[in-house]
């Protein structure tokens, strides 16, 4: 780190492009009087609020400490080293004694430059001394941000916790933020047989079709209240009608909100309220998914859907529209009959004279004018149907796109979640040789309502692979948790600064740690190394219940038995015993060295926050560990003969010692997703209670056989004391 007469260049999160020493050693208080000059309301008030949130007293009345804030002409910058698409985020910022100018020449500059202020006020509160300087700064990427799937957790997300996540985004210097409005998984039934994943996050914006809702059914127990909740609820963004709060929040802090809404894949809700747009089957029957792509009447709903949907939350019209259209292909969509599969391409007379592929494009040049004529500049899509399911990407393609004028409206978004290799179809570089714009998708934090996930090394190589084929966009797949804000900064990182500028992605967490946690950060980075590998476990994968709850052709029974299925397959698994200790141990230690650095009183709420759901990661995985470490013994121990009164006793000891680490996870984990990620627990809760049962009923009788060793899919919660 360079220095100057003593007092330490300040390290940025992230690092700007270019910072000059102009001697000396600044005079800064932290009450401050803001003055802007060009400066539009809503960048004014973003500058004020991330300066207030970062401990800052703005005040009308202080003469000595200034922050002038102005925009100027881009004519009178040089902006000959910035690429022309992140112009807009140039900043320039200069201290000088007591006193801050920041110019910039667009308004979204503002926001950026407030950002790096912020840290450097956060210096000044720490009591260290900052010096006189000047910035010169702008991103590697123009578009960054994260992608929030319409999952377990975002469905119960208040609007302030969507600030909150738009906030974590912004302070990355990341300005991209898409939330997902519509998707549906039917393979998928974590909330019981008879119900496919299903989320639309906003009500219906047609005039008496109330209908076109989701509803969500979880069960968990509250060991803070000692009480059980068996709730159906609509996403608390549809019931509350908040999406343009959040619009408005993202356009506050330099964040554009955009809307991902699945098209043709992952549709089995939308097809089975609608029948009439729904695919037909061999049958002639409504398949429950897909869309009858011939169907006049197709258009005529969807048009009404998505256009209700941009003149209610887009009434000036918006820059990008996701229109996501992956994995489109067999699902299983009927409530009643979880096997039966179906197909997303129409049989009737019209769509069968066609290709797929043919069907596939002529629906997304419709799809894409139709957004267009409702005032959206740029239609954004995944690379999957294109590259992986199907081989549309070609000259042949893109000339059908520029015939309808649209070649230059296409963005696609090149996603790969593996952490060990990127797969051979995601190469944005396919999409350019044919003057098709693109983004990488990295994974920033996915399945946090069944475990910790480990993402960075995606991270790491999903944006190397942007820089070296020309991507102009990083936005990742994910779910927002602040579990993983080292990732989303991770991200932001290398969109901000170069994968080369930056370093390795263990160097820059380093870097993040130290930033957040000064002296603690060897003591966050041992702990999260110690989560991960207890995470890793080979034997700790198998006991999580969320991959049991989907139906596919090789499974044998249905509903899926957890966790006897899990135990079997730990029993085939040499070293699981072991295996599991060693999650009971790693996560342990990783749960003792978070709650150590939260005993700390100068965190600010977003590290607090971050570390506490850390925490109930670590007590997830250990509690896990425990149970599955210990059934695997006691299903051994019962071979060998009829159950004991001690194995009853240990059974509801085991109860006792998961209901007291359910209750440090609750009080830790983010409010959203406890229900979600409680459930699971809650039925291995129950499945406890029962097994104390049967051991109690086959005590010293020679009946080991009879004990039951999965809890039914349909299991209720237990009746009031």
């Amino acid at each position: 780190m360079a220095v100057s007469r003593g007092c330490e260049i300040p390290e940025l999160f992230p690092r700007v492009k270019q910072c000059e020493l102009n001697g000396g050693i600044s005079d800064l208080g932290i009450d401050v009087r803001l003055v802007t000059n060009n400066v539009l309301p809503l960048q004014r008030k973003a500058v004020r609020s991330v300066l207030t949130a970062a401990g800052v007293r703005v005040v009308a009345n202080k003469k000595k400490y200034v922050v002038n804030a102005q925009v100027e002409s881009p004519d009178v910058f040089d902006l000959s080293a910035v690429p022309e698409d992140c112009r807009c985020d140039y900043y320039e910022l200069v201290i000088q004694d007591s006193e801050v100018n920041i110019r910039s020449p667009y308004q979204e500059g503002m926001v950026w430059a407030s950002q790096t202020l912020a840290s450097l006020f956060r210096l000044i509160l720490q009591e260290k001394k900052v010096p006189n300087l000047t910035i010169r700064d702008w991103p590697l990427l123009p578009v960054r941000g994260i992608f929030v799937e319409n999952k377990w957790g975002p469905d119960r997300m208040s609007n302030t916790d969507w600030f909150q996540a738009i906030d974590a985004v912004s302070s990355a210097k990341m300005n991209t933020f898409g939330i997902g409005l519509y998707g549906c998984w039917g393979s998928c039934r974590f909330e019981g047989a008879e119900r496919p994943s299903e989320f639309l996050m906003v009500p219906s914006p047609v005039p008496g079709q109330e209908d076109l809702k989701s509803e969500h059914r979880l069960r968990w127990y509250d060991p803070i209240g000692d009480m059980w909740h068996d709730e159906t609820y609509a996403p608390f963004m549809a019931q509350q009608d908040f999406l343009a709060e959040v619009i408005t929040y993202g356009h506050e802090r330099g964040v554009n909100v955009v809307p991902f809404f699945n098209s043709l894949g992952h549709n089995t809700l939308l097809p089975r309220l609608r029948p009439e747009i729904s695919a037909r089957n061999a049958a002639g029957k409504p398949a429950g998914m897909g869309y009858c792509l011939s169907s006049p009447k197709t258009k005529e709903i969807l048009s009404e859907l998505y256009g209700g949907i941009l003149d209610k939350y887009f009434p000036g019209g918006l820059e990008y529209f996701h229109l996501e259209l992956d994995e489109v292909y067999e699902d299983f969509p009927h409530p009643a009959d979880a096997r039966k599969k179906e197909s997303p391409w129409c049989c009737c007379k019209k769509c069968k004279s066609k290709e797929k592929e043919e069907l596939f494009v002529e629906y997304l040049l419709w799809l894409s004018e139709f957004l267009i004529s409702k005032g959206v500049q740029k239609i954004v899509l995944w690379n999957d149907q294109l590259t992986r399911h199907s081989s549309i990407l070609d000259s042949k393609f893109v000339k059908r796109l520029e015939k309808a004028g649209l070649k230059d409206r296409i963005i696609l978004h090149w996603w790969w979640y593996s952490n060990d290799k990127l797969h051979d179809s995601v190469h944005p570089k396919l999409g350019l040789k044919l003057g098709l714009a693109g983004w990488v998708a990295p994974m920033t934090c996915y399945y946090n309502w069944s475990t910790y996930d480990f993402r960075r090394p995606n991270i790491e190589k999903m944006l190397t692979l942007a820089e070296d084929e020309g991507a102009r966009g990083a936005v990742s797949y994910a779910v927002h948790d602040p579990s993983h804000l080292d990732h989303e900064a991770l991200l932001g990182a290398y969109a901000w600064e170069s994968v080369a500028a930056a370093g390795n992605s263990d160097a820059v967490q380093k870097r993040w740690a130290f930033y957040h946690f000064g002296s603690g950060s060897e003591c966050y980075l041992k702990a999260a190394e110690l989560l991960n590998k207890a995470s890793k476990e080979a034997a700790f994968g198998l006991c999580l219940q969320y991959p049991y709850t989907y139906v596919n052709d090789k499974v044998k029974v249905w509903p899926r038995c957890y966790p006897e299925e899990a135990l079997a397959s730990l029993e085939t698994l040499e070293g699981a015993s072991a295996s599991l200790q060693k999650t009971v141990s790693l996560a342990e230690e990783a749960a003792g060295k978070f709650s150590k650095l939260l005993e700390c009183d100068k965190l600010n709420a977003q590290e607090k926050n971050g570390l506490m759901s850390l925490l109930a990661d670590a007590v997830r995985a250990q509690a896990l560990a425990e149970v599955f470490a210990w059934l695997l013994d006691l299903r051994a121990e019962l071979k060998d003969g009829a159950p004991k009164k001690s194995q009853q006793s240990a059974c509801e000891q085991m109860q006792l010692a998961l209901k007291a680490k359910m209750k440090v996870f609750a009080e830790n984990k983010p409010v959203w997703v406890v229900p979600a990620a409680s459930q699971p627990l809650s039925g291995l809760l129950l499945f406890l209670a029962q097994l104390a049962g049967d051991l109690k009923a086959c005590c010293n009788r020679k009946k080991g056989a009879s004990v039951r060793w999965s809890l039914p899919d349909n299991w209720e919660i237990p009746p009031e004391n």
